[in-house]
C-alpha cells in the first residue's frame, strides 16, 4: 500500500517538475494578449510559461484567427520547434460565427480532430497538449448587451464543449475546462478588460492559473 502511494506521488511530481525547453501556443487575440497594455508580459501565455518554467516561448497566436485559419497558418510552424508543451485555445471566434453559419460546429470539430491527430502523430505522446474549451459567455457583458437569451447561449456552449471534450479525449490530450472556472467571473468583473470582451491583466493571470492546474494533474 505504501509503495503504491509513493509511486503515484512520484508520477505527479515528475509532471510538475518536467523540464520544458519549448512551449508553443496556438490561438487568437486572447493568446496574443489583447486587452492588456503589455501583452508580452501580462498575457496568459507568458504567465503560464513562467508557471511551468518554460525556457522558450513560441507564441503563434494571431488576432482574429479561427481554428481553420490556425490549421493553415499556425499548425505547420509547430513542427519547426518540436515543443514539450502546446496550448490551444481557439473556440470563441468560431463559436461566434454561428450567426452566419449554423453548420460551423461540424467543420470546427473536424478541424480540431485533424490538428490534434496531426500533433499526436508527428510529435508523439511525450508532448503535452492542452486544449481550452468555450468559457461561460453568459458572464461576458458584450453577449448580454446584444440581448442573447442566457438559456440559448448556455445550450449552444454545452453543445460545443461536449464536442470539444470528445475530440480532446480521442486524441489523448488535456482538456482545460474554462467553462466551469469562468463562472467565477460574476464575482470578479475585473477579469474583463475595457472592451467588455477580452480578459484583463487579472483575467489573463487567472486563465494561466487554470491551465497550470491542469498541467499539474
Amino acid at each position: 500500500m505504501g509503495n503504491q502511494v509513493s509511486s503515484t506521488h512520484s508520477k505527479r511530481t515528475d509532471k510538475s517538475v518536467m523540464k520544458v525547453e519549448k512551449y508553443v501556443s496556438i490561438g487568437a487575440s486572447d493568446t496574443v494578449g489583447l486587452g492588456t497594455s503589455n501583452p508580452s508580459v501580462d498575457g496568459w501565455v507568458p504567465t503560464f510559461a513562467s508557471l511551468i518554467s518554460a525556457e522558450q516561448i513560441i507564441n503563434l497566436g494571431r488576432n482574429g484567427s479561427t481554428l481553420e485559419n490556425a490549421l493553415k497558418q499556425q499548425l505547420p510552424k509547430v513542427f519547426d520547434h518540436k515543443p514539450d508543451v502546446i496550448t490551444i485555445w481557439l473556440a470563441v471566434n468560431d463559436f461566434n460565427q454561428q450567426v452566419h453559419d449554423r453548420s460551423i460546429l461540424t467543420s470546427y470539430t473536424t478541424n480540431l480532430n485533424f490538428i490534434l491527430a496531426e500533433l499526436r502523430n508527428r510529435l508523439g505522446n511525450h508532448t503535452r497538449i492542452f486544449v481550452g474549451n468555450v468559457p461561460d459567455l453568459t458572464k461576458v457583458s458584450i453577449y448580454t448587451s446584444l440581448g442573447i437569451p442566457k438559456l440559448l447561449l448556455n445550450i449552444q456552449i454545452k453543445r460545443w464543449n461536449d464536442a470539444i471534450k470528445r475530440v480532446v479525449k480521442k486524441n489523448h490530450c488535456d482538456l482545460v475546462d474554462l467553462y466551469s472556472h469562468w463562472k467565477e467571473l460574476g464575482e470578479h468583473p475585473e477579469y474583463v478588460s475595457f472592451d467588455g470582451f477580452h480578459p484583463s491583466k487579472d483575467g489573463y493571470h487567472r486563465l494561466a492559473q487554470i491551465f497550470h492546474q491542469q498541467y499539474l494533474k
